[in-house]
């Protein structure tokens, strides 16, 4: 009788990131070449809605996208929305792996966070008072991260030199 192989279930990850969408598109490129997968980049246009007072507005996003040459095949998308007037959040999603490349994916991450320099989970005070402290997209982003087990717990302050 011949075995029939199921293939596995591809999933998604998606968090926004602090920073702004070149430093974000050229951190996924490093990461990429770090680990040595090859892949092609392509540029693209998302849609989402802004609401201004009650009414949705529709804005288009240049987006970022390397599609890795996996087996099977990994995209990577990385653009940034504009929350209120001066106010922009970048995201980034890591699209159609399997739970056989889960590690993968968490090292490509791993390399992300080193290439951007920062914690991509933590935004600044700065980046929290332009777009509203309240909002969710802040949340989201330390729960996607933790998700993956990276240790989003705020870290505690090195005292400066010369202070106890």
């Amino acid at each position: 009788m011949p075995s029939l192989k199921i293939p596995q279930a591809r999933m998604d990850w998606q968090s926004p990131v602090a920073g702004g969408v070149i430093e974000s598109a050229a951190a996924a490129r490093a990461a990429l070449d770090d680990l040595g997968i090859s892949f092609e980049k392509k540029r693209g246009t998302k849609l989402y809605s802004k609401f201004a007072f009650v009414i949705t507005i529709p804005k288009g996003s240049y987006v970022f996208q390397f599609h890795a040459k996996t087996d099977p095949p990994i995209m990577i998308e990385t653009w940034e929305t504009e929350i209120s007037p001066g106010a922009r959040m970048s995201h980034l999603r890591v699209e159609g792996f399997t739970q056989d490349q889960r590690d993968q994916v968490r090292a490509f991450l791993e390399r992300y966070r080193k290439a951007v320099g920062r914690d991509p989970w933590a935004f600044t005070l700065g980046e929290r008072s332009r777009a509203g402290y309240l909002l969710p997209e802040f949340g989201r982003a330390k729960r996607a991260w933790t998700d993956f087990g990276f240790d989003t717990k705020r870290k505690p302050r090195r005292p400066k030199a010369g202070q106890p």
